[in-house]
């Protein structure tokens, strides 16, 4: 019966909050596991759940062709063990339960810190280096007290990098500007071109990206289109109150930071690093084995091998919510934690291990395609409608959710359109 089957969800998050209502929802019994002492939030270091993986040997499981031996999310002989620690109170709990769901993310965590050769990195700086974790586990009031009145330089272009720059600019003005460093440049949409906003979320916008399993019709269609998508990008900055220099390669020095070929450091106070996270790391550390360690974690040229962005196919009974990236993250979670709970449902089979790392491989071209060097944070983003066709596929549903063919190929897409299976 469905209510014995326990199902552990890591991380209270929106990820995982979403997968406790749908599992419910399936009268299974969720156990959440949140290290933080709210719902809803990032982890912090006081609690550290470890997953391990009994009843089936690691042997055995890499001559099956089929994901959990049988091609179904359960099985009588496995179970896997979840050991949470409390370090407040250094006591330990032992869970064995059916079915693992890791809402973990990737954006929080184990930070990205550059490497620099030796003499060349934050220890000679005579100002303080932070990462854009530590920013943000600040409140508001004491996050403005911290960049007041600093010379600052933000190493980054992505979100985290141009929120905090904004938040710098705000601070301190033209009097003390900040100093975006980056390596490359990214197109970034304007507000001033709601033309190109109402198409984003459309199919017609996706006809312009390549696809995985597109066929030869798309795929040519894709080429033709692709001119129609500048490759550059657009960021309007108050050049009064931000800086923005390319820097491929960088150095401290004791008073800033000195670009390679310059002579002139880039002077500061402070040096912020919104330079990402290893979000793979802290997924791999969650696992005691280190086959899955293995096969979690990916290879340096591509990344996690994670079917619909849910399943890796040579882990058993566990799936993956919330570490890809989409538009919305409300909005990607909910589809992936339906598309979960109706295979734990037995609505439908995931195929063969061997179909599912060629699907992987086939998204991972994509990503690379789309992506470029950033690939592995894996962002569906340019894909999102093609990406839900899959799950709705999966599930029995009609992927097609307009009413006539130029709703469908114009229209935007959104969470509403999902709402239900018809």
């Amino acid at each position: 019966m469905a209510m014995e089957r326990q199902v552990a969800i890591v991380g209270a998050g929106v990820s995982g909050l979403i997968a406790c209502k749908y599992v419910s929802s399936k009268s299974f019994l969720p156990i959440v596991f949140e290290t933080e002492g709210s719902i809803g939030g990032v982890w912090n270091k006081m609690v550290e759940p470890i997953i391990d993986f009994e009843g089936i040997s690691e042997e055995e499981m890499q001559y099956w062709s089929l994901w959990n031996g049988n091609g179904e999310p359960f099985s009588n002989k496995g179970k896997w063990k979840v050991i949470v620690e409390d370090l407040k109170t250094q006591s330990s709990e032992i869970y064995q339960v059916d079915f693992v769901i890791l809402c973990v993310g990737q954006f929080s965590g184990v930070p990205n810190i550059p490497d620099y050769p030796p003499e060349k990195g934050p220890d000679v700086f005579s100002g303080k280096v932070v990462h854009a974790m530590d920013l943000a586990a600040m409140d508001d009031k004491e996050a403005a007290e911290f960049i007041k009145d600093k010379k600052i330089i933000i190493v980054g272009f992505q979100t985290s990098a141009l929120d905090i720059a904004m938040e710098c600019a705000a601070a301190n003005g033209v009097e003390k500007p900040c100093t975006v460093v980056y390596r490359s440049a990214h197109w970034k949409v304007p507000r001033s071109y709601p033309w190109f906003v109402s198409l984003a979320f459309t199919r017609f916008a996706e006809l312009m990206a390549h696809k995985p399993g597109e066929g030869l019709f798309l795929s040519l269609l894709a080429t033709i289109l692709t001119p129609l998508v500048s490759d550059k990008f657009y960021d309007r900055v108050d050049e009064g109150k931000i800086k923005l220099k390319k820097a491929p390669n960088f150095s401290f020095c004791s008073n800033g930071v000195l670009v390679d070929g310059e002579t002139t450091p880039i002077g500061a106070d402070l040096v912020i690093l919104a330079t990402g996270y290893r979000g793979e790391n802290k997924l791999r550390d969650i696992f005691v084995s280190h086959f899955f360690q293995k096969f979690i974690a990916g290879t340096p040229d591509a990344a996690m091998p994670i079917y619909r962005e849910c399943i890796q196919p040579r882990i058993p009974q566990l799936a993956v919510i919330g570490f890809s990236e989409g538009y919305s993250s409300i909005w990607t979670s909910e589809m992936r934690c339906r598309w979960v709970a109706e295979l734990l449902d037995g609505t439908f089979k995931v195929p063969s291990i061997k179909e599912m790392e060629k699907d992987a491989i086939e998204w991972d071209e994509k990503l690379k395609l789309y992506c470029g060097s950033y690939y592995r944070t894996k962002c569906i983003g340019a894909l999102h409608i093609w990406y839900n066709d899959q799950l709705c596929k999966d599930m029995g549903w009609n992927p097609k959710r307009k009413k006539g063919f130029f709703a469908e190929l114009f229209e935007n897409y959104g969470p509403l359109d999902y709402a239900s299976p018809s």
